[in-house]
């Protein structure tokens, strides 16, 4: 066998050990209850990350694509932000822009609660025409 192989064999085996162990790791993090569902939640996408990182840079071989991988990076971080920022935003313009109302949907009233609401006078004058 060449230098070379024996080489990649090793870094296999290796990253192969480590998954199990990061599997068992996880197995075994289940059963600690934590004083948050949050720290919880991070232990377990802090395990799932590395576990992913190790497929990714050895059996995908991405571990040579520094610049790729990094613009990716950080153009997943930069579409987050804005699709995070997209209903904030929403939610922080108090008005209609096209109709000044300060409820879009003001149009869509219930008519029968508007005819209860309304003054007789206010429906004298709907039968002229007919």
């Amino acid at each position: 066998m060449s230098q070379d192989l024996k080489h990649h064999i090793k870094i296999y085996r290796n990253v192969f050990i480590a998954l199990l162990f990061l599997t068992a790791l996880t197995v075994g993090v289940t059963y600690i209850e934590f004083s948050s569902f949050g720290l919880g939640l991070f232990v377990g996408l802090l395990i799932a990350s590395i576990k992913g990182y190790l497929v990714a840079s050895q059996f995908m071989h991405l571990n040579d694509e520094k610049p790729f991988i990094y613009g990716t990076l950080i153009f997943t971080v930069i579409f987050f932000v804005v699709l995070i920022a997209i209903p904030i935003m929403w939610d922080t313009n108090s008005s209609d822009i096209m109709t000044k109302r300060a409820n879009p949907f003001d149009e869509f009233k219930n008519p029968v609660d508007e005819y209860k609401n309304a003054k007789e006078s206010d429906y004298d004058n709907y039968d002229e025409g007919y």
